[in-house]
C-alpha cells in the first residue's frame, strides 16, 4: 500500500503477505479503495492501518482474535454518544487464524498533556459511565484485565513486588493493599484506558473515544485516574466528587505497578520488563520524597 511506514516494536504480527491480504479483504468489505495509509504499530494485540475514511485493525496473532471480536462487538453495541466511536463499517475478514476488522475512522487529535477543560472532561466521564450496561454485559472484558483480570492481586503481589528493590517493596505492598480494599459496590461501564491517544479532540470538545478493549464493569474511579493523570492532577476536584477522587488516587498510585504486570503477563522482552520496573521504582521513590 502506498505511503506505508512500518515500525518494529518487538510485538508479534502476521507475515507481511498475510497482513496485506487481510487488509485488502477488510477494505473490500468496507467498500473502500486501496490507497495511501499509515500504520500504527504501538498496540500489543493489534496492528492498525489508518486510511482517510476506514481503519483496519488486524489481530497480531490468533490468541488475540477472540478479544478483538469481543471488543468490536462491544463498540458496535454502544448507544449513540456525544462523540464518535470506531463502529464496524464492514464484515471481519479471517485468514490463517487471524482476523482483520474494518471500522469507521474517528477524526480528531489527542489533547496536549498537562491541561484540559474540567467541564469537558466531566462531560466525557459522565457520558462513558452513564452507558447502560445491560446490552454490553456479554462483551465486557474482565475488570482490571490489563493487570491480570480476576488474578490481578496475585499478579501484583507475586510477579511484580518481588521484582522491586527492597527499599520500595513495603510501599508497593501498601498500594496493592489499598487497591484491594476499595469498595466492591462502586461500578459503572469503565473504559479502562481513558487517556492520551485514546481520546480525540476537535474544536475544544471530545470528538471520539478509541480502544474499548479494556472496557469493563468496574470502578469508574479508574477512568478518572487515567484521564486526570494525563490532563493534570490539579483538575481532579473539578471533574468528580470527593469520594471518587479519593478512590482515583488509589488507582493512580497502582498504575506503575500495573504497567510492570502488563509487561510480565504479555511476555515482553527482559529489557522492557526491566525498564517498567525501573520506572515503577522511580515513581515510588519520587512519591516518598515528596511526602518527606
Amino acid at each position: 500500500m502506498t505511503g506505508e511506514v512500518r515500525v518494529e516494536t518487538g510485538f508479534v504480527r502476521p507475515p507481511d503477505d498475510l497482513l496485506d491480504a487481510l487488509v485488502a479483504g477488510a477494505l473490500r468489505s468496507a467498500g473502500a479503495r486501496r490507497g495511501t495509509g499509515t500504520w500504527v504499530e504501538s498496540g500489543s494485540s493489534a496492528v492498525v492501518l489508518v486510511t482517510p475514511d476506514v481503519v483496519v485493525r488486524v489481530a497480531r496473532q490468533p490468541a488475540h482474535v477472540a478479544g478483538m471480536r469481543r471488543a468490536q462487538a462491544l463498540v458496535d453495541a454502544l448507544p449513540e454518544l456525544p462523540f464518535d466511536v470506531p463502529r464496524s463499517v464492514g464484515d471481519p475478514v479471517e485468514a490463517d487464524g487471524h482476523v482483520a476488522v474494518p471500522v469507521r475512522r474517528v477524526h480528531g487529535a489527542p489533547h496536549p498533556a498537562g491541561s484540559g477543560d474540567p467541564a469537558a472532561l466531566r462531560r466525557l466521564l459522565d457520558a462513558v459511565h452513564g452507558v447502560d450496561v445491560a446490552p454490553l454485559r456479554d462483551h465486557l472484558a474482565p475488570a482490571r484485565e490489563f493487570a491480570g483480570g480476576a488474578a490481578w492481586e496475585t499478579v501484583l503481589r507475586e510477579e511484580v513486588v518481588p521484582r522491586l528493590d527492597a527499599d520500595v517493596r513495603g510501599e508497593a505492598v501498601a498500594r496493592v493493599d489499598a487497591l484491594a480494599a476499595l469498595p466492591a459496590d462502586e461500578r459503572a461501564v469503565n473504559h479502562g484506558d481513558l487517556a492520551g491517544s485514546n481520546v480525540l479532540w476537535a474544536d475544544g470538545r471530545v470528538s471520539g473515544v478509541l480502544d474499548w478493549d479494556l472496557a469493563a464493569w468496574d470502578d469508574p474511579a479508574e477512568d478518572v485516574a487515567a484521564l486526570v493523570s494525563w490532563h493534570g492532577w490539579a483538575l481532579l476536584p473539578a471533574v468528580t466528587d470527593g469520594a471518587t477522587a479519593a478512590r482515583a488516587d488509589v488507582f493512580r498510585r497502582s498504575f506503575p505497578l500495573q504497567l510492570v504486570a502488563f509487561a510480565v503477563l504479555n511476555g515482553r522482552p527482559a529489557d522492557e520488563v526491566a525498564r517498567a520496573v525501573t520506572r515503577a521504582q522511580e515513581r515510588l521513590r519520587d512519591d516518598a520524597a515528596r511526602v518527606r
